[in-house]
C-alpha cells in the first residue's frame, strides 16, 4: 500500500501540540511550564517572608500572585501553540523544516518506507514504539521524538484498512 503525504505547517503545529499533551517527553515539559508559575510565586513569598514584609503586604502579594498562576495555568495551551508557531515560522525562514512536505509512505509487510527529498526512512512494525489515533491523524512513533505523521485526508477510503493493517503487523511483531 503506497500513499502520497502532504504536510503543511498546520498538520505540523497539530502533531507538536499532541506530542506535548500525549508522550512522557511532551507531558513532562507542559507540566514544567505549568508549575513555573507557581513556584516563583511562592519563591516571592518565602522571601518577603524572611525580609520581615508585614502582613498585609504578603497576603497581598500572595492574592496577587494567587489570580496570576491561575491565568498562567488557563492560557499556558495558548502560549505554546503560539511558541510553536514562531518556532516553526523560524526554521521555515532558515530552509530546516523538520517535516517533509511531501513524500510518499509505503506500508510494506517486514517494515513501512518513507520516500522525500531528503532520502528514505526504513522502519521495521517491531520497532514502533506507538500508535496513536486522533480525529484527523495517525501519528505512528518509531522513536521518542519521531514519528510518521498521517494525515486521514491522504489515506482517502483506506484509513481504516491501514490503521487497522499497522496495528496488526505491530502486535504481531512484538514478540520477536
Amino acid at each position: 500500500m503506497k500513499y502520497k503525504i502532504r504536510l503543511n505547517d498546520e498538520d505540523y503545529l497539530r502533531f507538536n501540540i499532541f506530542y506535548a499533551n500525549h508522550t512522557k517527553a511532551g507531558k513532562r515539559q507542559t507540566n514544567m511550564i505549568r508549575i513555573l508559575c507557581p513556584l516563583c510565586a511562592a519563591l516571592v513569598i518565602m522571601i518577603l517572608r524572611i525580609a520581615g514584609a508585614e502582613d498585609k503586604l504578603i497576603v497581598g502579594e500572595a492574592i496577587i500572585l494567587s489570580i496570576l498562576t491561575v491565568i498562567w495555568c488557563i492560557f499556558t495551551p495558548n502560549i505554546m501553540e503560539r511558541n510553536i508557531r514562531k518556532n516553526i515560522s523560524r526554521l521555515k525562514a532558515d530552509g530546516k523544516l523538520t517535516y517533509h512536505a511531501d513524500a510518499e509512505i509505503e506500508f510494506q509487510d517486514s517494515m513501512i518506507v518513507e520516500r522525500s527529498e531528503q532520502g528514505e526512512i526504513h522502519v521495521k512494525y517491531k520497532d514502533i514504539e506507538n500508535i496513536y489515533q486522533e480525529k484527523d491523524y495517525l501519528y505512528i512513533f518509531y522513536n521518542v521524538t519521531h514519528a510518521f505523521l498521517i494525515p486521514y485526508h491522504c489515506l482517502g477510503e483506506d484509513k481504516e484498512r491501514v490503521t487497522e493493517y499497522v496495528m496488526k503487523k505491530n502486535k504481531l511483531t512484538e514478540g520477536d
